[in-house]
Protein backbone atom coordinates (compact mmCIF):
# COMPACT_ATOMS: atom_id res chain seq x y z
CA UNK A 1 0.00 0.00 0.00
CA UNK A 2 2.84 2.39 0.77
CA UNK A 3 4.29 1.85 -2.68
CA UNK A 4 0.96 2.64 -4.35
CA UNK A 5 0.60 5.87 -2.37
CA UNK A 6 4.08 7.00 -3.35
CA UNK A 7 3.43 6.29 -7.04
CA UNK A 8 0.12 8.09 -6.89
CA UNK A 9 1.71 11.17 -5.28
CA UNK A 10 4.44 11.31 -7.89
CA UNK A 11 1.84 11.07 -10.63
CA UNK A 12 -0.04 14.10 -9.29
CA UNK A 13 3.15 16.12 -9.05
CA UNK A 14 4.03 15.14 -12.60
CA UNK A 15 0.62 16.32 -13.84
CA UNK A 16 1.00 19.67 -12.05
CA UNK A 17 4.46 20.08 -13.51
CA UNK A 18 3.21 19.35 -17.04
CA UNK A 19 0.31 21.75 -16.56
CA UNK A 20 2.72 24.48 -15.43
CA UNK A 21 4.88 23.87 -18.49
CA UNK A 22 1.81 24.16 -20.68
CA UNK A 23 0.83 27.51 -19.16
CA UNK A 24 4.36 28.84 -19.57
CA UNK A 25 4.46 27.67 -23.17
CA UNK A 26 1.19 29.43 -24.03
CA UNK A 27 2.38 32.63 -22.34
CA UNK A 28 5.67 32.57 -24.22
CA UNK A 29 3.86 32.02 -27.50
CA UNK A 30 1.52 34.96 -26.83
CA UNK A 31 4.45 37.27 -26.08
CA UNK A 32 6.17 36.26 -29.31
CA UNK A 33 3.01 36.91 -31.35
CA UNK A 34 2.58 40.38 -29.78
CA UNK A 35 6.24 41.20 -30.44
CA UNK A 36 5.81 40.33 -34.11
CA UNK A 37 2.42 41.85 -34.91
CA UNK A 38 2.00 44.72 -32.42
CA UNK A 39 2.52 48.32 -33.77
CA UNK A 40 6.04 49.64 -33.13
CA UNK A 41 6.55 51.67 -29.99
CA UNK A 42 7.92 55.14 -30.78
CA UNK A 43 9.63 55.69 -27.47
CA UNK A 44 7.57 58.78 -26.51
CA UNK A 45 5.46 57.87 -23.50
CA UNK A 46 4.29 54.57 -25.01
CA UNK A 47 2.27 56.28 -27.77
CA UNK A 48 1.95 54.20 -30.95
CA UNK A 49 1.93 55.82 -34.36
CA UNK A 50 -1.08 55.31 -36.60
CA UNK A 51 -1.02 54.22 -40.23
CA UNK A 52 0.00 57.75 -41.29
CA UNK A 53 2.77 57.97 -38.70
CA UNK A 54 0.81 60.31 -36.42
CA UNK A 55 -0.12 59.25 -32.84
CA UNK A 56 -3.82 58.47 -32.28
CA UNK A 57 -5.98 61.42 -31.20
CA UNK A 58 -4.05 63.96 -33.29
CA UNK A 59 -6.26 65.91 -35.70
CA UNK A 60 -5.35 66.85 -39.24
CA UNK A 61 -4.82 70.46 -38.12
CA UNK A 62 -2.26 69.32 -35.56
CA UNK A 63 -0.23 67.22 -37.98
CA UNK A 64 2.19 70.10 -38.84
CA UNK A 65 3.10 70.24 -35.14
CA UNK A 66 4.80 66.85 -35.41
CA UNK A 67 8.25 66.27 -36.80
CA UNK A 68 9.77 62.78 -36.72
CA UNK A 69 7.13 61.72 -34.21
CA UNK A 70 8.05 64.45 -31.71
CA UNK A 71 5.84 67.33 -30.63
CA UNK A 72 7.51 70.59 -31.62
CA UNK A 73 4.95 72.85 -29.95
CA UNK A 74 6.14 74.74 -26.90
CA UNK A 75 4.24 75.22 -23.63
CA UNK A 76 2.67 78.49 -24.78
CA UNK A 77 1.14 76.89 -27.87
CA UNK A 78 3.57 78.67 -30.20
CA UNK A 79 5.82 77.09 -32.75
CA UNK A 80 9.54 77.63 -32.01
CA UNK A 81 10.86 80.60 -33.94
CA UNK A 82 7.36 81.86 -34.84
CA UNK A 83 8.09 85.27 -33.34
CA UNK A 84 10.44 86.42 -36.04
CA UNK A 85 11.65 89.93 -36.71
CA UNK A 86 9.07 90.57 -39.43
CA UNK A 87 6.17 89.65 -37.17
CA UNK A 88 7.43 91.91 -34.38
CA UNK A 89 7.76 94.76 -36.87
CA UNK A 90 4.16 94.43 -38.02
CA UNK A 91 2.88 94.32 -34.44
CA UNK A 92 4.90 97.45 -33.55
CA UNK A 93 3.82 99.75 -36.43
CA UNK A 94 2.83 103.18 -35.15
CA UNK A 95 0.05 105.37 -36.56
CA UNK A 96 2.47 107.87 -38.11
CA UNK A 97 4.88 105.34 -39.60
CA UNK A 98 5.40 105.49 -43.34
CA UNK A 99 7.66 104.08 -46.05
CA UNK A 100 9.84 106.62 -47.81
CA UNK A 101 12.29 106.52 -50.71
CA UNK A 102 15.26 108.82 -50.24
CA UNK A 103 18.87 109.29 -51.23
CA UNK A 104 21.35 109.00 -52.50
CA UNK A 105 23.47 108.08 -49.48
CA UNK A 106 26.63 106.05 -49.15
CA UNK A 107 25.81 102.34 -48.95
CA UNK A 108 28.75 99.95 -49.10
CA UNK A 109 28.86 96.58 -50.87
CA UNK A 110 28.51 94.80 -47.52
CA UNK A 111 24.94 96.12 -47.14
CA UNK A 112 22.04 94.49 -48.92
CA UNK A 113 18.25 94.64 -48.92
CA UNK A 114 16.83 93.29 -45.66
CA UNK A 115 19.76 94.44 -43.51
CA UNK A 116 19.29 96.74 -40.51
CA UNK A 117 21.22 99.99 -40.72
CA UNK A 118 22.01 103.26 -38.99
CA UNK A 119 22.04 106.37 -41.16
CA UNK A 120 24.89 108.63 -40.09
CA UNK A 121 26.04 112.14 -40.96
CA UNK A 122 29.78 112.88 -41.07
CA UNK A 123 31.17 116.41 -41.23
CA UNK A 124 34.40 117.64 -42.74
CA UNK A 125 35.96 118.05 -39.29
CA UNK A 126 35.45 114.34 -38.56
CA UNK A 127 32.48 114.68 -36.24
CA UNK A 128 29.91 111.95 -36.83
CA UNK A 129 26.24 111.81 -35.84
CA UNK A 130 23.52 109.15 -35.90
CA UNK A 131 20.48 110.45 -37.79
CA UNK A 132 18.27 107.34 -37.95
CA UNK A 133 18.78 104.21 -35.88
CA UNK A 134 18.30 100.53 -36.72
CA UNK A 135 16.17 100.85 -39.82
CA UNK A 136 15.40 97.89 -42.05
CA UNK A 137 16.58 98.49 -45.60
CA UNK A 138 13.40 97.49 -47.40
CA UNK A 139 14.80 98.21 -50.86
CA UNK A 140 17.93 99.65 -52.42
CA UNK A 141 18.60 100.62 -56.02
CA UNK A 142 22.35 100.63 -56.66
CA UNK A 143 22.01 102.43 -59.99
CA UNK A 144 20.12 105.42 -58.56
CA UNK A 145 21.34 105.20 -54.96
CA UNK A 146 17.76 105.43 -53.68
CA UNK A 147 16.79 103.52 -50.55
CA UNK A 148 13.46 102.61 -48.95
CA UNK A 149 12.96 102.51 -45.18
CA UNK A 150 10.12 103.04 -42.69
CA UNK A 151 10.17 106.15 -40.51
CA UNK A 152 7.94 107.92 -38.02
CA UNK A 153 7.06 111.60 -38.46
CA UNK A 154 9.84 112.87 -36.20
CA UNK A 155 12.37 110.61 -37.93
CA UNK A 156 11.27 111.87 -41.34
CA UNK A 157 11.77 115.49 -40.30
CA UNK A 158 15.18 114.67 -38.80
CA UNK A 159 16.28 112.83 -41.95
CA UNK A 160 15.12 115.71 -44.15
CA UNK A 161 17.14 118.12 -42.01
CA UNK A 162 20.24 115.94 -42.33
CA UNK A 163 19.84 115.77 -46.12
CA UNK A 164 19.52 119.55 -46.23
CA UNK A 165 22.77 119.86 -44.28
CA UNK A 166 24.40 117.38 -46.65
CA UNK A 167 23.35 119.45 -49.67
CA UNK A 168 24.18 122.86 -48.21
CA UNK A 169 27.30 122.34 -46.09
CA UNK A 170 30.56 121.48 -47.78
CA UNK A 171 32.19 118.23 -46.70
CA UNK A 172 29.04 116.72 -45.12
CA UNK A 173 28.15 113.18 -46.19
CA UNK A 174 25.36 110.75 -45.34
CA UNK A 175 26.16 107.05 -45.19
CA UNK A 176 24.81 103.78 -43.76
CA UNK A 177 26.35 101.22 -41.41
CA UNK A 178 25.04 97.69 -40.99
CA UNK A 179 24.08 95.86 -37.78
CA UNK A 180 25.98 92.57 -37.58
CA UNK A 181 23.32 90.80 -35.48
CA UNK A 182 20.11 92.88 -35.22
CA UNK A 183 18.48 90.33 -32.91
CA UNK A 184 21.17 90.84 -30.27
CA UNK A 185 22.25 94.42 -30.93
CA UNK A 186 20.12 97.26 -29.59
CA UNK A 187 19.32 100.38 -31.59
CA UNK A 188 21.92 103.13 -31.26
CA UNK A 189 20.98 106.45 -29.64
CA UNK A 190 20.23 109.35 -31.98
CA UNK A 191 22.97 111.97 -31.71
CA UNK A 192 22.15 114.28 -34.64
CA UNK A 193 20.38 117.51 -33.69
CA UNK A 194 18.25 119.13 -36.43
CA UNK A 195 18.23 122.89 -36.85
CA UNK A 196 15.98 124.97 -34.61
CA UNK A 197 13.15 125.30 -37.14
CA UNK A 198 12.94 121.53 -37.66
CA UNK A 199 13.23 120.91 -33.90
CA UNK A 200 10.28 123.25 -33.30
CA UNK A 201 8.29 121.42 -35.97
CA UNK A 202 9.08 118.03 -34.37
CA UNK A 203 7.93 119.31 -30.98
CA UNK A 204 4.76 120.80 -32.50
CA UNK A 205 3.79 117.63 -34.35
CA UNK A 206 4.64 115.47 -31.35
CA UNK A 207 1.83 117.01 -29.31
Amino acid sequence: MKNLRIVGTRGKKRKKYLKLLGVLGVTTLAVCVLAIYAPPWNGHGGVHAGEDGVPPGITAEEVPLYFDGEISQDLNGEMPGSKDVGREENEGISEDEREISFGPIGIGPNIKTGDYIDIRLMCADGTDYIVASKKKLIDYNASTGMSVIRVRESELLTLNSAMTDRNSIKGVTLYAVRYIDPLLQSAADISYQPNEAVSDQIRERGK
